[in-house]
Formats: C-alpha cells, structure tokens, sequence
C-alpha cells in the first residue's frame, strides 16, 4: 500500500465519488495536503484513522492498527476483554481459545502483541509463551500473560517465558489498556 492516496485511489478503495472525498477534505473532515499542481493528496494512515473513528469498514491493506490475538478460554473473560480492548478502535484484535489454535493464528499473522491466558486446558499460556521465545522469527511479538492463580511471581513467569507483562485476574480495563501500550513500545528482543 503506498503512503499517499489520490482523492480518486480513495473513492474507489472505500466506494464512494472522487468528489465526496473531495468534499471531506474541504469540510476538513479528512486531513490532506495539495501538491504544487493543486491536487490533494492522503496519508494511507490519515485515512485509516479517518474511517475507523466514523466507523466505516477499512479496505484490504489499508489497517496499520497493531495487532493484537487474545488467547482466552473462559467466555465470561473473553467478553470483558473484547469490551476493554475494542472500545476505540486504536487495535486489530483476535480473539482464540486455545493454545494449539493461537500458535496456529500466530505463524501465520504474526501478531505485535499476544495476550494469553496462563490456565488454559491443553497447552497453557505459559507453555505457549515458551514456544514463541523459542522461535527467534517472533522476537518481535510481545507476550502479556494473565492468571488468576496466586502462586505465580510475575518475574519469574517474565525470565521463564519472556513475557513482557504479567496481569492478574480479574483484569481492569485501565490495567489491561496500559500493559498492551507497554508491551507494544518495546523494542524487539535480544535472544537470549
């Protein structure tokens, strides 16, 4: 996708005039700048951010949210944190809930952030954490774990699985929000 639109790029992509997008830009609705010819040009990521706050679906390519896979196998849970982490459309969020189908989700769309669960039945989050750690073409993803289990000390989880964050349920919103914003501003790990 390149990084500026034409207001023509734009209609076509979201299903609207060349003139309609024209006119947001005019009404100042859509931030854009004009060329030394007088054409108008978008930042691709102006316009998503422009769709998303009114919104309006984004196109194929177009997303530049970071993205984000919860893996959660109580439902209850996964409500909660679908209303904490959906609420404002800053994040790409994913939901699965297991361990085998998360790693699956993972090597194939590779996440900046997965924030799973560390009791899951099957796999558990911090066997999952591990796996990803091991694989040094995910040094860039981050790991939140959370648990409701009490016995766990969250530095140790962090050295043993390399998790960048370790949350404890029940989760608050402002909690949640603040660890994925942490995690995301990480740099990429060094292999240890």
């Amino acid at each position: 996708m390149q990084a500026l639109l034409t207001t023509n790029e734009i209609g076509k992509m979201v299903g609207v005039s060349e003139r309609t997008v024209a006119n947001w830009i005019d009404r100042g609705y859509l931030q854009a700048f004009r060329t030394p010819g007088g054409h108008r040009r978008v930042d691709a990521k102006i316009l998503a951010a422009f769709l998303v706050q009114r919104g309006m679906p984004l196109p194929a390519g177009l997303d530049h949210r970071p993205t984000i896979l919860v893996v959660e196998d109580d439902h209850q849970t996964v409500t909660s944190l679908r209303d904490f982490l959906e609420t404002d459309g800053k994040w790409d969020i994913t939901f699965k809930s297991d361990g085998i189908s998360g790693l699956i989700h993972i090597g194939k769309h590779k996440p900046k952030v997965v924030m799973i669960d560390a009791n899951m039945a099957g796999m558990n989050g911090l066997d999952v954490a591990k796996k990803i750690r091991s694989n040094p073409e995910m040094d860039d993803v981050r790991v939140v774990i959370s648990s409701d289990r009490a016995d766990l000390d969250p530095a140790k989880v962090k050295r043993e699985t390399g998790a960048s964050e370790v949350l404890s349920k029940p989760i608050l919103r402002q909690d949640l929000q603040a660890a994925i914003t942490r995690a995301l501003s990480r740099s990429p790990l060094i292999p240890v």
